[in-house]
């Protein structure tokens, strides 16, 4: 008889989407504005560059890891990835339902713009709700957790990645 294998993580992309245009068009001005203060060299706008210079780099980054967004469905957990600059790691033990919503986020979301959505967002309704999608609002993948943790996600193929779910013993809301 031959050993058990164990079962092998299923990847997911994300359902396409331009948010890298928009991390890029917020992060151009940025990084416009911080390089404008430096070069004038008085202290109040050096200041204002050694603020604005971080945000600006992080932004950059945020969009060259656009790419780089994927889900990963193992035997025990389901993680949600994007790049080396967010990941989350939900124990599939605690996910007690995965539904389709639409979003209706409060204004002032960490990153919330056409096609991109990371980290929390405080939802009308539901609450925070930590994102790792291509979109703010429309066909969201809620999935909550026993902790009442919520996440939202968008796969590229919800089909496949509902079934890697139920398979691993997901309880799934059909839609």
């Amino acid at each position: 008889m031959l050993p058990e294998s164990p079962i092998v993580p299923e990847f997911f992309r994300p359902r396409p989407s331009r948010g890298y245009v928009s991390l890029a068009v917020v992060a151009a001005p940025v990084g416009f504005s911080a390089a404008n203060s430096l070069a004038a060299g008085t202290h109040p706008e050096t200041v204002i560059a050694l603020l604005l210079t971080p945000m600006a780099a992080y932004l950059t980054a945020l969009t060259f890891c656009f790419p780089l967004m994927r889900y990963a469905v193992s035997a025990t957990t389901l993680t949600a990835q994007y790049g080396p600059l967010l990941r989350y790691r939900i124990p599939l033990s605690e996910i007690v339902s995965v539904t389709r919503v639409q979003l209706s986020p409060r204004p002032f979301a960490v990153i919330a713009l056409p096609g991109i959505a990371l980290y929390a967002m405080h939802c009308l309704g539901i609450g925070r709700v930590r994102m790792c999608a291509t979109r703010p609002t429309h066909r969201i993948l809620l999935i909550k957790t026993n902790r009442g943790t919520c996440y939202g996600l968008t796969p590229a193929d919800d089909k496949a990645f509902l079934d890697a779910l139920r398979r691993r013993g997901v309880r799934v809301t059909p839609f």
